[in-house]
């Protein structure tokens, strides 16, 4: 690398730099040949070089890859930074870090890509948006001479695929995966990036932590990669579900609020043939062991025969064994492992609705009570059950989400039906609403897609939030006012405190503590923030 001296007389000025639109970030670990591999194919995308970079952060190998790499023709800008051996998630993230793209890519290093993939993943992220765009994982053609446990690997892939795909499905954070990944890198900055403290399972968590900050997920089946792999080791490959269970019971605890990454829930999700097995790895972890064993030999018969499901099946339930024996180590003990399989029924297993419905209905009850009937006495919430077309609202929306929870989509359907023709507001399948939400008007009242709505916003009437393009839909921040008539339009972000003016049509972020009024919106400072 040279440059010029700053200053020196008859010194030529360097030339300023373009940024690229989308930075690619690889990390690298003794995997010399496959990430040269992928270099190549990054060499013939449809994407132009001038709109990307990659950026590979060589892990410590054995063999360093800077010098080869640095030998390479390649017609867009590629950086190699090296350091020592810290992990994955260092790597990640040092390279999102000297990432100087507005879009950041991650994919590994064993990875194969088709000729439109960064173009796939760029098309996702239009000016202004926050999105984080997951794309699908493909098996290698060569899927048929890898190990069972590998093939495993393909059909779950293809099974959390179908759960995000479809236009009545969304993806979300904790289904992130650093395989195949895209976001604003500032998105990344401001939550803190990957957590170098969790040797696996750092993915999730940043994912749940990108969510939570109002992130947009979204999956694109376009924009895939192919995975090979050079794991041959059935050892190696169940000490990564014992490390899974330890870092996934870390995540838990960061993130209590999320069901979906605690390792308790396999005992009450996974096939009820399957759950005396689990249980008893977790009670007697070693002398279970050759149960473990004997499994993963029947899935393999299974396998020679021809019955996939089968074999695939016996290899999910050698798998949780082994992730929840891993588990079962961060608890500690037996007493302390059953604690945390009894909080997890309770608060995220089917027991756990009940309880969150309780929780919900009495929260939005103290909080419309106090906002809209001055108190949260015994009379004023009385009166505002009583009398609230408002709270009926939200409290259908609750039930709704208990009927999710519980897996009776039938109930979901039915409340939703009542909620828009009994009350006049119609709320799509996966929109989230926080506690306190207050329609004062609920005539005409449209919120879709898969919008999210903070706590104690107000609506007041004829409201619309929605799509502009089908591109995508809004987030509302927390004590937001939405005018009567009011349409809030397409992937934008209302800040918190703002006041949305009547048969305003707002097409734009809206910065917190501000006012938008006019066809299309324009934005002025609130003068009163204290309160109106």
């Amino acid at each position: 690398m040279s440059s010029a001296a700053s200053g020196a007389p008859g010194a030529a000025l360097p030339r300023p730099v373009s940024r690229p639109r989308l930075s690619v970030v690889v990390a690298n670990y003794n995997r010399l040949d496959l990430v040269q591999r992928l270099l190549g194919q990054f060499a013939r995308q449809t994407l132009p070089p001038s709109d990307f970079e990659v950026v590979v952060v060589d892990d410590g190998s054995k063999e360093p890859a800077a010098p080869h790499l640095e030998k390479l023709t390649l017609p867009y800008s590629l950086r190699v930074e090296t350091q020592a051996n810290a992990g994955a998630a260092a790597a990640r993230h040092r390279g999102v870090l000297a990432a100087r793209g507005d879009v950041v890519l991650i994919t590994d290093d064993d990875m194969q890509v088709a000729e439109d993939f960064l173009a796939r993943h760029l098309a996702r992220h239009p000016r202004g948006s926050r999105n984080v765009v997951i794309g699908s994982i493909r098996p290698d053609p060569a899927i048929s001479d890898m190990p069972l446990f590998e093939r495993w690997y393909a059909w779950l892939n293809n099974r959390i695929a179908a759960s995000m795909s479809g236009p009545k499905r969304r993806a979300h954070g904790w289904q992130l995966f650093t395989g195949n990944v895209s976001f604003r890198r500032e998105d990344y900055v401001a939550a803190g990036g990957f957590d170098k403290s969790l040797g696996q399972s750092e993915d999730i968590e940043l994912g749940v932590r990108l969510e939570k900050a109002g992130c947009r997920f979204e999956f694109c089946t376009e924009a895939y990669v192919l995975h090979g792999s050079d794991h041959t080791s059935f050892e190696k490959w169940l000490k990564r579900a014992h490390r899974y269970g330890i870092f996934d019971s870390r995540v838990a605890g960061k993130h209590p609020d999320v069901p979906q990454v605690d390792p308790w829930r396999f005992l009450f999700e996974m096939n009820p043939l399957a759950r005396p097995l689990l249980a008893a790895a977790v009670v007697a972890p070693e002398a279970t062991r050759p149960v473990t064993q004997a499994v993963m030999g029947v899935a393999r018969l299974a396998d020679k025969a021809g019955l996939s499901k089968v074999a695939f099946m016996g290899t999910s339930v050698t798998y949780a064994m082994e992730y929840l024996r891993g588990a079962r180590t961060e608890a500690g003990s037996l007493p302390q492992a059953a604690r945390r399989a009894a909080r997890f029924a309770l608060t995220g297993g089917k027991p756990g609705q009940v309880l969150r419905l309780a929780r919900a209905l009495k929260e939005d009850a103290l909080q419309v009570a106090r906002s809209e009937y001055g108190g949260t006495g015994v009379k004023a919430v009385a009166s505002m059950v009583l009398t609230s077309d408002g709270y009926r609202v939200l409290a259908l929306q609750r039930l709704r989400e208990a009927a999710r929870g519980l897996g009776i989509p039938l109930g979901n359907h039915a409340l939703r039906v009542a909620q828009t023709a009994v009350l006049g507001v119609e709320i799509g399948k996966d929109v989230e609403l926080g506690s306190g939400v207050y329609f004062v008007h609920s005539l005409g009242t449209v919120v879709g897609g898969d919008a999210k709505v903070g706590h104690r916003v107000r609506f007041y009437g004829n409201n619309t939030v929605g799509t502009a393009k089908d591109d995508g839909y809004p987030v509302i921040e927390d004590d937001v006012w939405v005018g009567a008539g009011a349409r809030i339009l397409g992937p934008i972000t209302i800040g918190a405190r703002s006041r949305i003016g009547a048969n305003a049509v707002v097409l734009k972020d809206v910065p917190p503590d501000s006012v938008a009024v006019g066809i299309p919106a324009r934005i002025v400072p609130r003068k009163d923030v204290d309160g109106e």
